[in-house]
């Protein structure tokens, strides 16, 4: 798969990343605290006149610009509690790669800026948003420019479909899988792991040279633990199954399946913590792990609506398949063909169904983790 095949759907019809983002806006907002934590020390050891502030793996929707109102707030309660009369300007650059939807971003701005004003009455300094286009694993920014890194639900995804999972035959060494699952063997976690390990020390690098001495990055990934692998994850599984079964009917090509891989690996607490200390570019300041059940929006339709309101099992797989298809409606499409793409997403659908049916949870791991740039 080629990196530049994996973006979420874009504009806003009904499967598109911007109506269908809700769960990664919850995600985001649990990195609320370590923001808040990490702009204070920022402040604590330098007041910036104008703020560079980088938003990586923006995405396109009501999340790309979620946390600025969040960064302003405290940046002005801190300048505040220091006595500043006159408050920062704050310098935002969007960051994803160029076939991202940067578009329908741009014209969400003019609304963004009138709420902005609205909510906040002049009270803060002024914002700027622009876009950076290219990929973060490429330098993106000037030596010693950003003061605070945010990156959130795309750390996890690889620059390549990992290394090392062909025969020297050239045939697959995961056969009817899309990503590490039970019967993969011990060679493909491995690869993943190492193709993980090599982007994610060459983001650190470049973020090391771009930011100053003293900034905070703060990272929100998808976690694993020894009880939570990557082959555990649900959603994983829900978009692995339906192919091998696709494939036994002959509605895909097996070796269009072979030739497939998710490009995505969820670290452990002590692989990342590892990789930071190795890159040596930066220290922990703060991590922890958090968990997103992700139909919780849709259970607390029903736990808190009036007293008729039921959802069904199937109603509620929808929801949570809702975000699957736009992440990987693109890449899936421009590989399998779009043709297949109905009957493969009803059909994961009906895992996840038949997931919940048997009450099993649906969530995600994730690791927030604050860096300070040494």
């Amino acid at each position: 798969m080629k990196i530049e095949n994996n973006h979420t759907a874009a504009g806003t019809d009904q499967d598109s990343y911007a109506r269908n983002s809700i769960i990664q806006g919850i995600s985001i907002s649990k990195e609320f605290p370590t923001i808040k934590d990490a702009l204070e020390g920022l402040y604590s050891t330098t007041q910036p006149k104008c703020i560079m502030v980088a938003e990586l793996g923006c995405a396109s929707g009501p999340n790309t610009l979620m946390v600025i109102p969040e960064i302003m707030d405290i940046t002005y309660r801190a300048y505040r509690a220091m006595n500043f009369e006159d408050m920062p300007e704050i310098n935002v650059f969007l960051n994803d790669l160029p076939a991202n939807d940067f578009n329908t971003i741009a014209l969400s701005l003019p609304s963004f800026h009138k709420r902005l004003d609205i909510d906040r009455k002049g009270d803060v300094g002024r914002c700027f948003i622009s876009a950076t286009p290219g990929s973060y694993l490429n330098r993106i920014f000037p030596n010693e420019f950003l003061h605070f890194v945010h990156c959130s639900q795309s750390a996890h995804w690889l620059s390549q479909v990992p290394k090392g999972l062909l025969t020297k035959g050239g045939g697959s060494i995961n056969k009817g899988n899309i990503y590490i699952s039970e019967t993969s063997p011990p060679e493909v976690h491995a690869a993943y792991r190492e193709q993980f390990e090599e982007d994610f020390s060459t983001f650190l690098k470049l973020r090391g040279e771009e930011m100053v001495t003293g900034g905070r990055m703060v990272i929100n990934l998808m976690a694993s633990t020894k009880s939570y692998r990557p082959q555990d994850y649900f959603m994983k599984q829900a978009l692995n199954i339906p192919f091998g079964h696709m494939a036994a009917e002959g509605l895909i090509d097996t070796k269009k399946l072979d030739d497939f891989e998710l490009a995505f690996y969820p670290p452990t607490t002590e692989e990342l913590k590892m990789l930071v200390a190795d890159e040596g570019s930066f220290r922990i300041q703060r991590h922890g792990i958090f968990t997103v059940d992700w139909d919780m929006p849709i259970k607390d339709q029903q736990k808190y609506g009036n007293g008729d309101t039921k959802i069904d099992v199937y109603e509620r797989a929808k929801f949570i398949a809702a975000p699957l298809i736009a992440t990987t409606k693109y890449m899936m499409g421009t590989h399998f063909g779009e043709h297949v793409l109905d009957d493969y997403y009803a059909r994961v659908t009906t895992v996840i169904a038949e997931r919940l049916g048997s009450g099993r949870k649906c969530e995600s791991l994730h690791h927030s983790i604050s860096l300070i740039k040494i």
